[in-house]
């Protein structure tokens, strides 16, 4: 009886501890899947002149020489009125991302792009160049030398590729800040999805409601993706906002299959199913079956590279089926959209 009542205990032990499993691991703190309104980066343009290339530079811009012509000027120094294009010298364009509490003095990151016939921007330095907001604000200058990382190896490639676009690690100084909306005194905040599902967004909601019973703090659904939180003034916000932010939540996904063609990549979620359905490409047959249904093809029917998969069976599965016969990437994609366009996989296909 004893080993009989032990062995049910470890059953039931090893069962509940998958069903943990398979429920703590899709938990995800709410800073991870949605972002407090006024908490942003912004996007910082210019335009610049890189100097001290070795004869690698533009040879046909004629930007470059009006903007080299203008930056000696406005170092007092005289230039000729029609200064030939030198070849240590290329346009780029600047860009950066700053956030909206950068303080002035900080620094922060710039790529470095050639907009000329430049062949390489390596080894050279990027004179000083305002970078403008939408609103054509300067809010920072950069300048530096431009580093293009490790040295890329290629198969079966003799020459590097040109290196024409780099980064400028704290190329920039903030010289003006961005101000931003995030206090209030009414002390209201939005949390904002970063996709749209109306299961996550009724999840969030209550876990917030439920976390700070005690702090009475309120919630209101404003939108399809915002939550508004607002917090009684005798409490501290940023207290609040720090433990808004770590709260584990469950989110509900969508069924989605990524493919991109360029690359030949297939990214797919776990819960994405096929219905019963069946496939020939070049001599490739799939059959998806399902019981007790008419099928609308033979079985008797003898066809090269067969394969037979149960109903309601996942993308993963149907790729390791066609990957095992030898189907090419090319393949699967064009089954996948196929799949898609006949209604018989339920799941949203992204083709990039």
């Amino acid at each position: 009886m004893k080993k009989s009542f032990f062995k049910y205990y470890i059953y039931f032990t090893y069962i509940l501890l998958i069903y943990s499993f398979q429920i703590f691991s899709v938990e995800a703190k709410l800073k991870d899947i949605a972002r407090i309104d006024g908490v942003r980066e912004n996007q910082l343009s210019g335009f610049g002149i890189v100097s001290g290339l070795a004869q690698t530079g533009d040879t046909k811009n004629l930007i470059t020489s009006e903007s080299m012509k203008n930056f000696l000027k406005n170092q007092g120094l005289s230039a000729a009125s029609n200064p030939a294009i030198s070849k240590n010298i290329a346009s780029v364009v600047i860009t950066a991302n700053i956030p909206t509490y950068a303080k002035v003095g900080d620094k922060i990151d710039v790529t470095v792009s050639s907009i000329g016939d430049a062949k390489s921007l390596e080894g050279g330095i990027l004179l000083q160049s305002p970078l403008k907001a939408a609103n054509n604000e300067i809010f920072a200058v950069a300048s530096g030398a431009i580093s293009f990382g490790g040295k890329e190896v290629k198969i079966g490639v003799s020459k590097n590729p040109p290196k024409t676009v780099g980064i400028i690690q704290g190329g920039a100084i903030v010289e003006k800040e961005i101000q931003g909306k995030f206090f209030n005194k009414e002390n209201k905040y939005r949390v904002i999805l970063q996709n749209q599902d109306f299961a996550t967004l009724d999840i969030v909601n209550k876990a917030i409601t439920e976390n700070f019973q005690s702090e009475n703090v309120t919630t209101r659904i404003v939108s399809p993706v915002e939550v508004e939180v607002i917090i009684p003034e005798s409490s501290d916000p940023i207290a609040i906002l720090g433990k808004l932010e770590n709260i584990t939540v469950t989110p509900e996904n969508k069924a989605r299959v990524v493919v991109n063609e360029r690359t030949g990549t297939i990214v797919m979620g776990a819960n994405v199913t096929i219905d019963e359905v069946a496939i020939s490409k070049q001599g490739l047959s799939v059959v998806v079956s399902g019981g007790g249904k008419k099928r609308f093809w033979d079985d008797s029917e003898k066809v090269e590279n067969v394969i037979v998969m149960p109903e309601a069976t996942k993308v993963s599965d149907l790729v390791k089926a066609l990957n095992k016969v030898g189907a090419t990437t090319k393949d699967i994609i064009s089954i996948l959209e196929a799949l898609r366009k006949s209604g018989a996989m339920h799941a949203e296909v992204v083709v990039q």
